[in-house]
């Protein structure tokens, strides 16, 4: 079953960019902007969000359930497996059981990363030491927060957080209504 993490806390940031032209697509993808997820994984995030609202920051949520579908036209554009799961075996963000993360202060601002979401170099990995000590420090902070909650950080892209326990989901193909539409597996 798939919760929309809108339904719970309107608190966190919707930054949802396949919903807009402002991705590695230039093509709005999603018809809205949504963030579903497996509840159990939802359960999991609003914990994080309420340890960051603890700690005067919010989370800006860029990417949840992805339909295999789309994931399917990213890998046509994208087939490399450091950013793009390939489609023949589905994605964690097609089961429903990854985000695409980062932090925002009180009032909603971003703060800095280390770099742009989707950025595709090498930059954007966990292990690139080259951006600034403020932007280390902030993903850091969403590392350790993520973590404590059961959520395993992505190689290769700072934002990216699989849930513990993913593989247990089967892959979905329901489209991102603008309402509904939470799938039934």
């Amino acid at each position: 079953m798939f919760a929309d993490i809108a339904d719970y806390d309107k608190s966190i940031v919707l930054d949802i960019r396949y919903a807009t032209t402002n991705n590695f697509t230039g093509k709005q993808v999603y018809p809205a902007a949504r963030c579903l997820l497996r509840r159990d994984v939802a359960m999991r995030l609003l914990k994080v969000q309420e340890k960051l609202r603890g700690m005067g920051y919010r989370l800006i949520v860029f990417d949840c359930y992805r339909p295999l579908s789309v994931q399917k036209a990213f890998w046509a554009i994208l087939p490399d497996e450091r950013y793009v799961a390939d489609p023949a075996e589905g994605s964690r963000h097609n089961r429903g059981a990854a985000v695409d993360v980062s932090l925002a202060d009180s009032t909603g601002k971003p703060l800095a990363m280390p770099t742009e979401y989707d950025d595709f170099s090498e930059k954007a990995s966990r292990s690139w030491k080259g951006s600034s000590a403020e932007a280390q420090g902030n993903a850091m902070l969403l590392e350790t927060v993520m973590t404590a909650e059961g959520f395993i950080p992505f190689p290769s892209e700072w934002w990216h957080f699989d849930a513990s326990g993913w593989e247990i989901y089967p892959v979905s193909d329901f489209p991102l209504e603008k309402t509904g539409g939470c799938g039934d597996d």
